[in-house]
């Protein structure tokens, strides 16, 4: 969605409506059950794509995902793998990790060296 959302100048109304139609199975189900909760409730609806973002991760990413992929990046090892193949395979998991983010959890270990 990032992707496409950075090819056009859509409004953050837009953004959400584009991505909702792209959900299936649970996530679709997921989706009117929270508008339906919020409406009743007397909230506002979701109107940015950042909180809409905040929602579903909150929803569908776990809790130690982060740890997770912060773990595997810090376990990666060259071994046989070319140093571009290697260099590949870390940035890719760096990116997946959001190191900036990671530094931000309590359970960053500052320690490393």
């Amino acid at each position: 969605m990032e992707f496409i959302f950075d090819c056009h100048n859509y409004s953050d109304a837009k953004k959400v409506k584009l991505a909702v139609i792209e959900f299936t199975d649970y996530a679709i189900v997921w989706w009117d059950k929270l508008v339906l909760s919020r409406r009743r409730d007397g909230e506002r609806s979701v109107e940015t794509w950042r909180e809409m973002k905040a929602l579903m991760r909150k929803r569908f990413v776990p809790s130690h995902y982060y740890r997770d992929l912060y773990q595997k990046l810090q376990r990666l090892m060259q071994d046989s793998k070319c140093v571009e193949d290697y260099y590949k395979e870390m940035e890719m998991a760096m990116v997946r990790a959001d190191v900036n983010k990671i530094e931000k959890q309590p359970w960053h270990d500052f320690s490393m060296g």
